[in-house]
């Protein structure tokens, strides 16, 4: 069994990322370490999974040796944190964005590559049914040679998320970029695995459309051009209203020389309702218990995870040649300089 450690409470993904690892046979969460927000949350939550509640990460390392840790900081903080992690031969599971610049995300690349540590950022698209099984249909050939994906990725403002204080997600300069980047992209990790080729052009339009008292974007479009011919179009940022039924919205088209698919939905649904609401609630899913499993092995093997640091690092620069694209009304050819 793994000791693990969760070290940040900032994060939105955290209500299901902690019961995960909390929950799994292979896990001793040992820890829950909150330097920054959140943190009566994070007292709870470790009183309930009977792990330790530590104020700092110096704490981290007076007890028990921590083989694996989720990082649940905000993005500027993640090479510093990585660093004191991967100096220590901690394996990270490090939410996304991997960085807020690509600099800080070569640094990490660089720090845990020298300590032979694994690195994994959890992409759950990667991981959701409907989405995997469109992947088996493009490798198998069976739509023909892909053409062309549509994808849209609408959530609501992470303010209005119960419970927790996400007031860092509209500083761009802590959070990387606004509700584009941040919804975006776990898609634009989606869409470079569907294409199965590396981005080379990127021409995007990103704005704050919906909601006006906010310091940072809620929307944006992006086109995508890839290596291999695929070309892709992306929407996606907070913009489902506070009554939408569901949470987020996702959707992915596909174009093939031989047939076409299309996911509406990367969950299964259960309609709540009352007198004063309806809900969408995603009674099923399979995808954070697969991710957690997947980084797990990757550990106890020794091998790569499914998704790598150098993954991460794609998503993250073609989500900044979109901000670019946007900021000059350009199209960005790829790599970045």
């Amino acid at each position: 069994m793994l000791n693990f450690a969760i070290v940040g409470y900032d994060h939105a993904h955290l209500p299901r990322y902690a019961p995960a690892l909390a929950e799994n046979p292979r896990v001793r969460l040992r820890a829950l370490v909150a330097p920054g927000v959140n943190r009566t949350l994070a007292r709870e939550d470790a009183r309930r999974f009977g792990a330790a509640y530590l104020e700092d990460l110096e704490s981290l390392w007076h007890g028990e040796k921590i083989d694996a840790a989720y990082i649940g900081t905000p993005p500027d903080e993640h090479l510093a944190v990585i660093g004191e992690l991967a100096s220590r031969g901690v394996h990270v599971l490090c939410d996304k964005p991997l960085a807020t610049t690509l600099a800080d995300a070569d640094a990490i690349l660089s720090l845990t590559q020298r300590h032979h540590v694994n690195l994994m950022v959890p992409f759950n698209p990667r991981y959701q049914l409907p989405v995997m099984r469109l992947k088996a249909m493009l490798q198998s050939g069976e739509l023909g040679s892909l053409r062309a994906i549509h994808a849209t990725k609408y959530g609501k403002l992470p303010s209005w998320i119960p419970g927790l204080d996400t007031r860092w997600f509209f500083d761009r300069a802590r959070a990387g970029f606004g509700g584009f980047g941040d919804i975006g992209i776990h898609a634009v990790d989606a869409l470079r695995w569907l294409a199965g080729s590396e981005a080379v052009r990127v021409y995007a339009s990103i704005d704050r459309a919906v909601h006006r008292d906010i310091a940072t974007d809620d929307i944006g479009t992006a086109i995508i051009d890839f290596e291999n011919g695929v070309v892709a179009c992306l929407q996606s940022g907070w913009v489902n209203p506070a009554g939408n039924p569901s949470w987020l919205s996702v959707s992915f088209e596909v174009l093939g020389t031989e047939g076409a698919a299309l996911i509406e939905k990367p969950y299964h649904d259960l309609d709540a309702a009352d007198e004063k609401r309806m809900d969408q609630l995603p009674w099923w899913r399979t995808d954070i218990s697969m991710l957690v499993d997947e980084f797990i092995d990757s550990v106890e093997t020794g091998r790569p995870p499914a998704i790598t640091g150098s993954d991460a690092r794609a998503a993250l620069e073609i989500t900044l040649a979109a901000y670019r694209s946007s900021e000059t009304g350009q199209p960005v050819a790829l790599p970045l300089k």
